[in-house]
């Protein structure tokens, strides 16, 4: 009798292995064909799933941010009583535990950034904006600006230390970012915005 697969949980296992090969080769480099060899699946079986690589690759991206956005949703959920300044610390432990996966989310979104134009670069503010809401969701921020400068700081962060892991320490950077808690426990960033507003 024939084995059945799930044809979405075959399609995910597929996406799972497929990172470490864009990251190695590049975007422009990697065929479809190439794909299949590495994955020991027919071509045929490939397009079956993804009629072509920008598909594949955009569902590869999209697969894994949305399972960083589901953990972090996890993790909410776990700690759902947790004050602002625990929900920072949990997010942090996060990031620092996945940095190389973050790290290979940089890689990728530069690398396609550098090969297609504005319209296939969708995928890569779609990535971004889950991210940031999984951020926002997970510390309760109501204001957009406040929950951009933490993703800002935290994708910073990672691509310092890319380029210099000894010189950019998590602790220090994360002992700054500490420093915010209090204008968002007390709401004191949105007076203070809207005082500057006022002003202007």
């Amino acid at each position: 009798m024939p084995k059945i697969v799930d044809p979405d949980i075959y399609r995910i296992s597929i996406l799972k292995r497929c990172p470490g090969l864009f990251i190695q080769k590049g975007y422009a480099v990697v065929t479809m064909r190439e794909i299949s060899k590495e994955l020991r699946v027919s071509t045929g079986t490939l397009y079956h799933y993804f009629p072509n690589k920008e598909v594949l690759f955009e569902e590869m991206a999209r697969w894994m941010v949305n399972e960083d956005a589901k953990q972090l949703a996890e993790i909410r959920e776990i700690n759902h009583d947790k004050s602002t300044e625990e929900k920072l610390e949990l997010l942090f432990e996060f990031v620092r535990e996945r940095e190389d996966h973050f790290r290979d989310l940089i890689l990728l979104a530069c690398d396609l950034y550098r090969q297609k134009g504005e319209p296939d670069r969708a995928i890569l503010k779609e990535c971004s904006l889950i991210l940031r809401d999984a951020i926002e969701n997970h510390l309760g921020f109501e204001d957009q600006e406040m929950e951009t400068l933490f993703f800002s700081l935290l994708i910073g962060t990672i691509f310092q230390r890319m380029l210099n892991q000894e010189a950019v320490d998590f602790e220090k950077i994360f002992a700054m970012i500490r420093g915010f808690t209090p204008l968002l426990t007390n709401n004191l960033f949105l007076k203070l915005k809207k005082i500057g507003n006022d002003l202007i």
